[in-house]
């Protein structure tokens, strides 16, 4: 079936920034790109013809970091703590744990999701004390929306002493007379997080992958790099999606687990000696690079910096050594592993690159586009550095309207070092985009181009390093192109020319010259995979 797209701005995302009027795919790929006028010869009684009149037709989006084997998969009844189930104030919170408590037995969980403190009246976290009020029967864990902290009660931390559970000290939150908080960070919320009842079953993971392969779709994202999350679950559950039918998008996944330093490296020797590698697969589902979590969380201000946070100003510590990056880095990388690393502080980064020298000096190998997702506190001596290397900065501008308020508290002594996309772009370094969803609920790429052109609280209003701004075009290869670089397959889609696939995306109204608020209002009307409307 041949279809016809005309009278339109197609916007090709290739290397000239060409725009044209029109596009004709075929048989799930491209197959003209050009004037309205030179694509009329494609038409026959059997093509289908669609006047654009005037709307954008851009390359399917690819998000490079988004958590989309596990945004939608629930564990049972867990409680979901946002603003739009009316959560808005500490008593909000509590009353919703009261709420659990009393239809649950002696000791069964309590799972809160999405708890994030900065959105609540009294902005500040909910206390070891206030859960043990409202349920001291059963253990509770609030996992904090940036998945990298949870408050617990003291019924929790029982059931993690007994199961001989032992905290690094530096992410146990206490008092100033020594006493808990229930606040945990990094490790020891990961360590926490496996004693919980937070994985769901495979059917949970199935229908939840389901679900959100179709939000993707309705914003435009045909393709996206998963971020991980259960480890070998997700990995079962996506290709169990894919089996039956439900993995509705192109999925590049990324190898790691969320529960703790010991079961990441457990998942990195597992892949290591399975002897299949990153590209096995095909164009609907493929094994990515191996995932190692390097610090914490910029938004949690738990990420490791070379100067102090503000405004406790604490310097947290990395999840890994030097030597134990280097050693599990270098065995990947000889194996033919692509790496990626979550590396958000300038010290994380500065260490992942130490890894990266190292492996690709000892054992040299063309072309291995080894990642680092989030990069968010990046000075120019190691963006020099990751030009050198070929690294590629997995960022993430959506953050930016969504905490850019939180990212001014912590780091106003280095703004211009925060997502800094226009130094990337000043040195010829890809900036691939992720969403990071389910850490934020604005995962439509739309949105993050918009942010990545203005960078500014969209609640606050704050702008957040003026001179980081970049334009539209540059976005909007961020979120295609780059995308599909880092995943070794831009010669099959990222950008509409002929003998790509057919991934395309049609908005609402045309898209060239607006503003990033006009922008984030535009629609995503249709989107294509493999010329298909889905």
């Amino acid at each position: 079936m041949r279809k016809l797209f005309y009278n339109g701005e197609v916007i090709t995302a290739d290397k000239a920034d060409s725009v044209h009027q029109a596009i004709v795919i075929e048989d799930e790929k491209i197959v003209f790109v050009g004037s309205t006028q030179k694509s009329l010869k494609y038409i026959d009684e059997e093509t289908e013809t669609v006047d654009l009149c005037g709307c954008s037709v851009l390359p399917g989006f690819v998000d490079c970091h988004i958590h989309m084997a596990v945004a939608e998969a629930k564990s049972g009844d867990e409680i979901f703590l946002t603003a739009q189930n009316g959560i808005k104030s500490v008593a909000d919170v509590l009353t919703e744990v009261e709420n659990a408590a009393k239809g649950k037995n002696e000791g069964e969980w309590i799972v809160g999701s999405a708890y994030n403190h900065e959105e609540l009246q009294e902005m500040r976290h909910i206390t070891i004390n206030e859960l043990d009020k409202v349920a001291p029967r059963n253990p509770v864990i609030l996992v904090h929306k940036s998945g990298h902290m949870s408050v617990c009660n003291s019924a929790a931390l029982r059931v993690a002493e007994e199961s001989g559970l032992q905290f690094p000290t530096e992410h146990i939150l206490k008092n100033t007379d020594g006493s808990l908080t229930g606040l945990l960070k990094e490790t020891a919320h990961f360590m926490m997080l496996s004693k919980s009842p937070l994985l769901p079953d495979d059917e949970a993971l199935v229908t939840g992958i389901e679900k959100f392969c179709k939000k993707m779709l309705a914003a435009g994202i045909t393709s996206s790099h998963d971020a991980g999350g259960y480890g070998t679950a997700t990995y079962r559950s996506l290709q169990l999606a894919k089996k039956e039918g439900k993995l509705k998008n192109r999925v590049y996944a990324m190898l790691w687990t969320l529960f703790g330093k010991d079961a990441q490296i457990q998942n990195a020797r597992t892949m290591i000696d399975s002897g299949f590698y990153t590209g096995l697969g095909d164009e609907y589902l493929k094994k990515g690079p191996i995932k190692l979590m390097v610090d914490g969380s910029a938004v949690g201000g738990t990420c490791a910096t070379e100067k102090p946070i503000l405004p406790q100003m604490n310097i947290f510590p990395t999840t890994f050594s030097q030597k134990e990056l280097d050693d599990i880095f270098c065995e990947a990388h000889r194996a033919g592993f692509q790496l990626t690393a979550h590396a958000a502080g300038d010290r994380a980064v500065e260490m992942t690159l130490n890894a990266y020298e190292k492996a690709m000096e000892h054992f040299p190998r063309k072309d291995p586009r080894h990642r680092i997702e989030h990069c968010f506190l990046c000075p120019e001596s190691l963006i020099e550095r990751i030009k050198k290397l070929g690294v590629l900065p997995i960022l993430n501008p959506g953050f930016l309207s969504v905490w850019g308020s939180v990212f001014e508290k912590y780091y106003s002594d280095r703004v211009e070092d925060i997502i800094p996309l226009k130094s990337f772009e000043r040195y010829g370094v890809m900036t691939p985009f992720g969403s990071d969803a389910m850490v934020i609920d604005e995962f439509e790429p739309l949105f993050g181009i918009a942010a990545a052109m203005e960078r500014r609280d969209i609640k606050k209003g704050t702008v957040i390093g003026e001179n980081q701004k970049i334009d539209f075009m540059r976005a909007l290869k961020s979120y295609t192109f780059f995308g599909a670089y880092a995943s070794f397959e831009e010669n099959i889609k990222g950008s509409l020319e002929v003998g790509k696939l057919a991934d395309i995306v049609i908005l609402d109204s045309s898209i060239l010259g607006k503003s990033p608020e006009k922008i984030r209002n535009i629609k995503v009307a249709e989107t294509y995979l493999r010329g298909k409307t889905k």
